[in-house]
């Protein structure tokens, strides 16, 4: 696997015409004036001195990790700006909400994927390559993904909704939950409900899937019909839940999530 090697900003070298995305632990770097993070990497590293943590090529675009310390107007005045990630999402196109949330989550991985989990030896990777490499015990790595369920419950005119104590105050999203080991994504969309407000569903139907690195999930989504039972809400795993008339929402997640595209489906019939 000599292919495989310790990176190094060296490597970048050959990649001076690309365009790239920036990604510092704030946000993104966008393009002021064209609104757009698609930029010239080389360019774009020099103007504002980025320091280079990690980089990746996908689809022809260098995915890059950086430390840039301009100040937010010194950023400006050279036509730039951070966007934090999720608002960033919500108004981007379909092409890049995709590489960007591929990205976000390989950069995530990288950053917390130094060293072989077997023998403790520092991994190496391709440029061109999410994956990473073993020397020393020929061990192979691969970006991390926890699978997940969501449920969008309906009843008559109601759907039910539920929120944790982690979000937003006022929002409610539709019932989730990890996948657990031996589980079929329908079988945890029944344990979940169950688990979380004590109901049981019926007609249960795939929706949707999607990727969302925060910090690793991906969601598969379906929709289902009440069949009977009283909510009673477990404490350990959620704040509140209850029946909303579809004229009658509460805040709901943003448009990127599958969570309000599922809740949409339904709400804009």
């Amino acid at each position: 696997m000599s292919e495989y090697l310790t990176f190094n900003v060296q490597q970048l070298e050959k990649y001076a015409s690309y365009f790239a995305l920036f990604f510092t632990k704030e946000g993104i770097l966008v393009n002021a004036e064209k609104q757009t993070p698609l930029i010239s990497f080389a360019s774009t590293q020099i103007m504002l001195n980025a320091q280079i943590e990690a980089a990746y090529l996908c689809h022809a675009v260098l995915i890059v990790r950086c430390k840039i310390t301009l100040s937010e107007e010194q950023l400006l005045s050279l036509g730039f700006r951070v966007f934090a990630i999720r608002p960033f999402l919500a108004q981007a196109s379909t092409h890049l909400r995709q590489l960007t949330l591929k990205a976000y989550h390989w950069l995530n991985w990288d950053k917390q994927s130094c060293y072989c989990g077997q023998c403790g030896s520092p991994l190496k990777r391709k440029i061109d390559a999410t994956d990473k490499w073993c020397d020393n015990c020929q061990s192979a790595f691969f970006p991390r993904f926890s699978p997940a369920i969501m449920v969008l419950i309906q009843r008559e005119n109601e759907i039910l909704l539920a929120r944790s104590k982690h979000f937003a105050p006022g929002m409610y999203s539709a019932i989730a939950g990890f996948i657990d080991i031996g589980e079929t994504a329908e079988v945890a969309v029944h344990r979940e409900v169950h688990e979380e407000v004590g109901i049981y569903i019926s007609h249960l139907k795939y929706f949707s899937s999607q990727t969302w690195p925060f910090p690793d999930s991906f969601m598969i989504a379906f929709k289902a019909h009440y069949a009977s039972g009283d909510l009673k809400i477990d404490d350990n795993e959620i704040e509140d839940a209850r029946w909303f008339s579809l004229d009658a929402l509460p805040n709901l997640p943003s448009r990127p999530s599958i969570a309000r595209r599922l809740i949409d489906s339904v709400t804009k019939k």
